[in-house]
């Protein structure tokens, strides 16, 4: 599909959580999501978890804990890393040359939730509940995050690669991402996480990115509900009745840079529970192992597309959210209702 100013602009109002002026100029990040969006054709289909879905979570994990120690990082490769790749390797033995070449997904399994039955607004009160009893924790702008996206060159690739973020600020208020390439599967049409399909970047080799200007939210995010309504407010067009995917893009926004303190993230959850739009679909594993529960975030001016925000089981801090393409774009994503187009886990401090 030939990417046109008009059909740019066209994307930008559709696929954008945040309220676009229909006269605003696209911006780097308008530009790298909307690529994000590209077509890509795509055998998924509602997915089953695996026996090699954790292998891949430890390994992820395991990548991610062991850069605080580098004795720690080699014992834990050591004991972990090696018969983790030997199983997998194995998953791919097993359907190797005496069998057919197998259909594999271009998008990440869907998170399976397990249902509960509490209430959006009994999750959501309780949550906030929790997160204001808390311990005060000094929020710092040093987020980091662990995420994935559709291709945006529209050739389907197999090979599903994770990208570990963190944000680096420098004096003269502009930031960049540290980035690194995590470890890479593929997803089989059946939904089993195998090795992968075709060539893959090494984990932990550095990934570019371009530098990014810190002025959208340069300030520390308030921790108090209205406060942070107009925070968000004064960055974004944001009207009195902003529906709930506009509220969620903007917190999502600033999650990526702040690794924000348990008031701040409470404050975050009041403005998603009066946005409406919040259902529980219920216990979860997210995508480094941790046990949450996922809310569902839907839109009636956005129906293309919905959020899976994971909360953590206990602390209740948001850990996760998934993008989920529904079907009916104007673009005509050749991907499967349901598909995952979009993933990220934010890692505690």
């Amino acid at each position: 599909m030939p990417l046109t100013d008009e059909l740019f602009g066209t994307l930008i109002r559709e696929a954008d959580p945040a309220s676009t002026p229909l006269d605003s100029a696209p911006s780097a990040e308008d530009w790298a999501l909307l690529r994000r969006m590209m077509d890509a054709p795509s055998t998924a289909s509602p997915v089953r978890s695996s026996p090699e879905r954790p292998v891949l979570d430890r390994i992820a994990a395991i990548r991610r804990t062991a850069r605080t120690s580098r004795p720690l990082r080699i014992a834990l490769r050591t004991a972990w890393i090696a018969p983790a790749l030997a199983a997998i390797i194995a998953v791919g033995l097993a359907i190797g040359p005496m069998t057919a070449a197998p259909a594999y997904a271009v998008t990440p399994p869907v998170l399976v939730a397990q249902p509960i039955p509490q209430t959006a607004d009994e999750v959501l009160n309780a949550s906030i509940a929790t997160l204001q009893g808390a311990q005060p924790r000094t929020p710092t702008r040093d987020a980091q995050v662990v995420g994935w996206a559709l291709r945006d060159d529209g050739n389907p690739d197999p090979v599903i690669t994770p990208v570990w973020q963190k944000w680096v600020w420098d004096a003269d208020g502009t930031g960049h991402l540290e980035s690194q390439a995590g470890a890479p599967y593929s997803v089989t049409a059946d939904g089993k996480i195998v090795a992968p399909a075709t060539e893959a970047p090494k984990e932990g080799s550095p990934t570019e990115l371009p530098r990014q200007s810190s002025a959208q939210y340069f300030a520390e995010p308030p921790a108090e509900p209205t406060a942070l309504r107009a925070y968000i407010a004064h960055r974004i067009d944001l009207p009195t009745d902003a529906d709930p995917m506009t509220v969620w893009g903007a917190i999502s926004a600033i999650r990526d840079e702040w690794a924000l303190s348990p008031a701040q993230q409470a404050a975050a959850l009041q403005l998603l529970r009066d946005a409406g739009g919040v259902s529980v679909l219920g216990t979860v594993t997210d995508r480094l192992g941790r046990s949450g529960i996922a809310l569902k975030i839907a839109s009636t001016k956005r129906p293309q597309f919905t959020a899976t925000v994971v909360l953590d089981a206990g602390t209740r801090e948001i850990i996760a959210a998934d993008t989920i393409y529904q079907g009916g774009s104007t673009m005509k994503l050749k991907i499967a209702p349901g598909s995952v187009i979009e993933y990220k886990a934010w890692l505690s401090r």
